[in-house]
This record gives structure tokens, C-alpha cells and sequence, in this order.
């Protein structure tokens, strides 16, 4: 009789401690002391190792969680260690995650592996790898890469590669590579490759490489390369070569090539190359080499060549090659060469063309087949000369005319 009380003693002793650890760490078959041990079920409370179908309503795991079926609401809490499963959920997720796809629902942080796709509510911290995609509602920082895009709603920061592209409705910093394209809908910092474009609603700061353009709603500095073309509604800082055009809605400055044409609203301050033209609404300033036209609505400063024309609606000052047509501003000063012809309203230097017409005062020398000034100070030579403040018998004058009053 004593023998057989033995072991429902036993029995009675092990059932009690498993039944309070199972009250304290939720439901399912807990084999724990405090909570820690290994649980089988929806215990939402565990230290060790846990077993479970579909998780729901957790509080903190810490260790090992495995699960074999999609969650079927949100579960909430915190997962510290390894999750696996097929598809791994928590409001909070640290350390590894690996499953078809891995679903954080407020913040995830460490190595998270989703075999389609790492998709948080939350932000993302860490390493995140999706075989199709990494989306996250929040910012994704560190090492993303997803199979076909990266898109965050956030910002990105780091090292972001999509097999197709990169999108963020924020801010993207660091290393960014796009199979076909880096899209941000703020600023666009570091080294961005696209394979046929960047494209952000800010700024673009650093090395920036487009297939086909780069495009910027704000600034673009650094050293900015597009096959096609870099267009910026705001100023162009920097290394800038467009294999078709550099187009800006402000001011150009640094080393700018357009393969056809680079076209600044502002300033265009430097090297500036246009396969076609060089067109500013404001100054040009430096060397400006155009193959048809270099034309600004405003002054042309410096050393400035053309096979064409070379056209400013202020001064030109300095070096001046108009090519097989024209130099014309309201006021050239320096050296001036046109074939066609050269016209001005005021010229101080040297003017060289077929015909050079100054409507208004000649200061210095002007060589051409017909030369022409409302008033001469300097000398005329050509074929035929005319300055209208000579005496009537030498206003009209052949081979050299002068006036030095």
C-alpha cells in the first residue's frame, strides 16, 4: 500500500511546479523551471527553446523559436535569438531570422533571410536579405538586398542592392546599386548606380551613375555621369558629363559635358563642353567650347570657342571664336574672331571678320573685308572701312581708316 502512494506522490509533486510555470509563460506543454526550458504550443512567455504551429499574442522569447505556419493575426511582442520557421513574426525582432518570408511587425534588427521576402511594418536594422524583395514601412539601415527591389517608405542607409531597382520614399545614404533603377523621394548621398537611371526629389551628393540620366529635383554635386543626361531643377556642382545633355534649372559649375548640349537657367562657371550649343540664361564664365553656338542671356567672360556662333545678350570679354558665323553681344572686349561677321554695340580689343559692325564706339582694331563703326578710336583695315565721326572725305575709306580723337 505505502509502495503504490510512492509514485502518485511523485506524480502529484512534478504536476503542480509545470502547472504554475504553465499559467506564468501562456499556453501550450511547457517542460520549464521559471519559464525556461523548452515549450510546445502558443506559451508567450519562454526562455530556451520553443515548439509552435502558429504564433500569436507573444510577450518575449528568448532563444530558439520555431514555427511551421503563417501567423493568422498580429502577434506582437519580442523574439531575442533565432526565429525560423516559415513565416517568423514578432512586433520585435533581434538577431536571425530565416523563413520563406520573415515578417517584423514594428522593428527588426540583426540577419533576417526571406527566402521571397523580408516585409516589416517597421523599421529595419541589420543585414536583410529577400529573394524577391525587402519592403518596410520605416527606414532600412545596413546591408539590404532584395532579388528584385529593395522599397522602403522610410529612408535607406548603407549598402542597398535591387536586383531591378531601389525605392525609397526617403532619404537614400551610402552605397546604392539598382539593376534598373535608385529611386528616392528625398536626398540621394554616396555612391549610386543605376542601370538606366537615379531619380530623387532632392539633392543627389557623391558619385551618381545613370545608364540612361540622372535626375534631380534639388542640387546635384560631386561627380554626376549619365548616358543620356543629368537634369537638376536645382544647381550642378561638381564633375558633370550627359552623353546627350546637362540640363539645369540653376547655376552649373566645375567640369561640365553635355554630348550634344549642356543648358543652365543659371551661371555656367568653369569647363563647359556642348557637342551642339552652350546655353545659359544667365553668364557663361571660363572655357566654353560649343560646336554650333555658345549663347547666353547674359555676359560671356573668358575663353570662349564656337565652329559657329558665339551670342550673349550682355558683354563678351576675353578670348572669342565665333567659328563660321558670328560673334555678337552688346559690348565685346579682347580678342574677337568670326568668319562671317562680328556685331556690337561697343567693341575695345581686336575685332577679326568679313564684316565687323560696331553701332556704336570702336576702342582698338578691327581687320575684315568691310568694317564699320558709328564712331572710330583705333584703326580700320579692309577692303572697304567706314567710321561715321571722321570728316565727311575720310568716313568712307579704302584698305586702312583711323581716328584717334
Amino acid at each position: 500500500m505505502r509502495r503504490g502512494l510512492i509514485p502518485v506522490a511523485i506524480l502529484v509533486l512534478a504536476t503542480c511546479p509545470a502547472s504554475h510555470a504553465q499559467n506564468r509563460c501562456g499556453g501550450g506543454l511547457n517542460l520549464t523551471v521559471g519559464c525556461t526550458g523548452i515549450s510546445f504550443g502558443n506559451s508567450n512567455r519562454i526562455n530556451g527553446l520553443r515548439f509552435n504551429w502558429s504564433d500569436r499574442d507573444l510577450d518575449l522569447i528568448n532563444g530558439v523559436n520555431i514555427t511551421f505556419w503563417r501567423p493568422r493575426e498580429r502577434v506582437g511582442g519580442t523574439i531575442n535569438g533565432l526565429a525560423v520557421g516559415l513565416a517568423p513574426s514578432a512586433g520585435r525582432m533581434h538577431g536571425v531570422s530565416v523563413g520563406l518570408a520573415v515578417l517584423p511587425e514594428r522593428y527588426s534588427e540583426g540577419l533576417h533571410v526571406g527566402v521571397l521576402a523580408v516585409v516589416s511594418e517597421g523599421s529595419m536594422r541589420g543585414i536583410n536579405v529577400g529573394g524577391l524583395a525587402n519592403v518596410s514601412d520605416g527606414a532600412m539601415w545596413g546591408l539590404n538586398v532584395g532579388g528584385l527591389a529593395n522599397v522602403s517608405d522610410g529612408g535607406m542607409r548603407g549598402l542597398n542592392v535591387g536586383g531591378l531597382a531601389n525605392v525609397s520614399d526617403g532619404p537614400m545614404w551610402g552605397l546604392n546599386v539598382g539593376g534598373l533603377a535608385n529611386v528616392s523621394g528625398g536626398a540621394m548621398c554616396g555612391l549610386n548606380v543605376g542601370g538606366l537611371a537615379n531619380v530623387s526629389d532632392g539633392p543627389m551628393w557623391g558619385l551618381n551613375v545613370g545608364g540612361l540620366a540622372n535626375v534631380s529635383g534639388g542640387p546635384m554635386w560631386g561627380l554626376n555621369v549619365g548616358g543620356l543626361a543629368n537634369v537638376s531643377d536645382g544647381p550642378m556642382w561638381g564633375l558633370n558629363a550627359g552623353g546627350l545633355a546637362l540640363v539645369s534649372g540653376e547655376e552649373v559649375q566645375g567640369v561640365n559635358v553635355g554630348g550634344l548640349a549642356t543648358v543652365a537657367e543659371g551661371p555656367l562657371d568653369g569647363l563647359t563642353v556642348g557637342g551642339l550649343a552652350v546655353v545659359s540664361e544667365d553668364a557663361v564664365r571660363g572655357l566654353s567650347m560649343g560646336g554650333l553656338a555658345v549663347v547666353s542671356g547674359e555676359d560671356v567672360n573668358g575663353l570662349t570657342a564656337s565652329l559657329g556662333a558665339v551670342d550673349a545678350g550682355g558683354s563678351v570679354k576675353g578670348v572669342t571664336v565665333g567659328g563660321l558665323w558670328k560673334v555678337e553681344a552688346n559690348e565685346i572686349k579682347g580678342l574677337s574672331v568670326a568668319v562671317a561677321h562680328t556685331k556690337a554695340w561697343r567693341m575695345s580689343g581686336v575685332s577679326v571678320a568679313v564684316y565687323n559692325r560696331i553701332s556704336g564706339w570702336q576702342e582698338g582694331l578691327t581687320i575684315g573685308i568691310y568694317n564699320r563703326a558709328r564712331r572710330l578710336s583705333g584703326i580700320q583695315i579692309g577692303i572697304l572701312n567706314y567710321a561715321g565721326n571722321n570728316p565727311p572725305g575720310r568716313r568712307w575709306f579704302p584698305l586702312v581708316n583711323w581716328n584717334f580723337d
